[in-house]
């Protein structure tokens, strides 16, 4: 008796220490995301990430006029076809923003001339949308609103990151005692522990998870609805299926429906994954009824308004897709794949900004491979000796029913990218439409991951092997998502740098536009299949008004070969925000495998567009002023006319 009052007293104290680690670590855990996060959201200038505007609009229009925006045709309505969708992320963007003043909106989302967008493969900056001081910090009015619906996002990814966190602790806990008290987190051991940090770690580390965790978007919320039912499936799993917890199930499946179509879709899968476990029929009910009771009036308002409790085909109409399933040749199939593994790592701003070099793609490739084929052999390994010893039905069941947790988040992740293929054939795809299923492949990565290590080590292998893992896979993901901020997004969209003087071999020039701005200096190179134009302008006084700098390569016979008309800096500058005696380097780069050859001499010549006027700005200090308002600079020439 005093022997297991005392292993009594001992298990009691293990899990209380479990627990302190399990809080300490999840809260390190979390900390590091939400600043990441929030670093990334100050890096991202305003609407520059996958349908922001759209996403913003939306939520704005319900803080407004309390009320879902109406549907319009393409292009009508800022918020085009988010009208369509479910509206759980614009209601709480809506409760987070509705207090104010959003009536400089149309003012802060003016799309420049010239979008350096949509092809990742394209060099120079990568900004849609002008950005003016307004913008900057302390925030105010459009601009605040924004980064309040950012932080919800990065809030709903703060949980999701907890929620992964506490399906792995579930996946990887020793196996259920007898008479083990119910809590939201089971005790662990010191392996389990690392396992389900790492897991947490991996998700939260993803450079573009991250970065859509740092934007207002929908995926936000449906990425953490579906986390949230994902590790109720795995507490009920671990802890057995009444009525009531069912119906807490629904309640999450509920706010699933509200997400996103997707959620609709991993409803069906949840509740076949609540049979499996609970073997009748009375709790799938009791869960089905809690999720209509929460989510049920969206089809409702769907039926009455479109005629169809899902909207799916007014949704299609809109972006051009189709319900059927449309043929699609290799070179598609080629791109659409490579978009994919491209925007689930990390591919920034509108489809515009790649990690370079592009290697460092091939190491999260790398990992998450290793990890599912170690989990594939871990989990082969695991059942063939269950169906030789009791037959393939009932080796089947002993196998879900020793490896439950794992089984839910093979299905889970299963049913996450049988829904993005489908939409991938109805509409196209990107990486955060799978990332509802993420955190069930971290879970199994770090379980293949587990595998792996154990067949190296052996029955001997040291306890410290796992916090040498979980550090050697979670440092340098940190270390990379750190990165990303300096490295791509600060570069992508900050405007032409002061300078204290031009230095030396720049081609000096002192050409006057408009009494306003002087030029410097000028370079122009052939940087192997990159031309780059670099002006030194020179702020006389404030500008008047907001021109556009004319940057032209002309041929002989007068036709162009390059024409370019933009805001200073490719977009990121306007000269109204200048002030008198700043000098600027602004540079300008183009892919050269996207012009035509020139084998001839080309003649370089620059100006200013005045917007009032709608004329060139007069030039002055220059003799070779063959054009009004055009400053004819220099020949150059291709390197072999290619």
């Amino acid at each position: 008796m005093n022997n297991e009052r005392m292993n009594n007293e001992q298990r009691a104290r293990h899990c209380s220490l479990a627990h302190y680690s399990l809080f300490i670590f999840l809260a390190i855990l979390v900390a590091l995301f939400v600043s990441l996060a929030l670093a990334y959201s100050v890096a991202i200038p305003l609407f520059e990430a996958p349908d922001e505007l759209q996403h913003f609009a939306t939520l704005n229009y319900i803080a407004r006029y309390q009320w879902l925006p109406p549907l319009g045709q393409p292009g009508e309505h800022l918020w085009d076809q988010e009208a369509l969708q479910a509206p759980l992320y614009y209601l709480l963007g809506a409760a987070a923003t509705g207090w104010v003043d959003t009536s400089d909106f149309g003012g802060q989302a003016v799309l420049q001339p010239k979008p350096n967008i949509g092809d990742a493969t394209l060099p120079g900056k990568k900004n849609a949308f002008l950005h003016g001081p307004a913008q900057a910090f302390p925030y105010h009015g459009t601009t605040l609103a924004v980064h309040l619906a950012r932080w919800l996002s990065v809030l709903l990814g703060a949980g999701t990151v907890a929620l992964t966190f506490v399906a792995a602790a579930h996946a990887f806990a020793p196996p259920r005692e007898p008479g083990e008290v119910v809590s939201p987190l089971p005790p662990l051991t010191p392996r389990a522990l690392w396992l389900a940090t790492l897991s947490a770690a991996w998700l939260a580390f993803i450079p573009q998870f991250i970065f859509i965790h740092a934007s207002a978007n929908n995926d936000t919320a449906m990425t953490f609805t579906a986390t949230l039912t994902l590790a109720a499936l795995l507490w009920l799993a671990r802890n057995g299926v009444t009525l009531r917890r069912a119906a807490w199930l629904g309640a999450a499946i509920g706010m699933m429906i509200l997400s996103k179509l997707t959620g609709t879709a991993l409803a069906v899968a949840a509740l076949g994954l609540l049979l499996i476990l609970a073997r009748r029929a009375p709790p799938v009910a009791e869960a089905a009824l809690a999720a209509l009771a929460v989510g049920g009036w969206w089809y409702v308002r769907n039926q009455w308004v479109y005629g169809d409790p899902l909207a799916l085909g007014a949704f299609l109409k809109f972006v051009g897709g189709n319900t059927g399933l449309k043929a699609v040749s290799p070179s598609l199939l080629i791109g659409q794949l490579r978009l994919l593994r491209f925007s689930t790592w990390g591919l920034f701003g509108h489809i515009s900004l790649l990690m370079q070099p592009t290697t460092i793609y091939s190491v999260y490739d790398a990992l998450a491979a290793v990890g599912v084929a170690g989990a594939a052999v871990g989990l082969v390994a695991a059942l063939a000796p269950a169906l030789r010893r009791s037959g393939a039905v009932q080796g089947a069941r002993q196998f879900v029913a020793e490896h439950a947790a794992l089984a839910i988040c093979a299905v889970w992740l299963a049913a996450v990218l049988a829904i993005a293929a489908r939409w991938f054939f109805a509409a196209g795809i990107q990486g955060r439409l799978i990332f509802p299923g993420l955190p069930a492949l971290g879970i199994l990565i770090v379980y293949g991951l587990d595998v792996w290590l154990t067949r190296l080590g052996g029955a001997r292998l040291p306890e410290r092997a796992y916090p040498a893992l979980t550090l050697g896979v979670g440092v340098p993901m940190l270390g990379m998502a750190i990165a990303v901020v300096p490295l791509y997004l600060a570069p992508a969209y900050s405007p032409p740098p002061l300078v204290a003087r031009v230095p030396a071999g720049v081609a000096p020039v002192a050409i006057t536009f408009a009494d306003e701005i002087a030029l410097r200096g000028y370079t122009i190179a052939d940087d192997g299949d990159v031309l780059r134009l670099t002006f030194y302008w020179d702020s006389l006084r404030a500008p008047s008004a907001d021109y556009t700098v004319a940057i032209r390569l002309v041929r002989g016979d007068g036709s162009f070969w390059l024409d370019y008309v933009n805001y200073p800096g490719m977009g990121t500058t306007l000269p109204t925000t200048w002030k008198p005696g700043e000098l600027r380097r602004d540079e300008y780069v183009f892919d050269l495998n996207r012009f035509d050859p020139a084998p001839e001499l080309l003649r370089l010549i620059v100006g200013y567009f005045d917007p009032r006027t709608r004329a060139m700005t007069p030039v002055s200090g220059w003799s070779d002023v063959r054009e009004a308002g055009w400053a004819t600079l220099t020949e150059w020439g291709m390197e072999n006319g290619k």
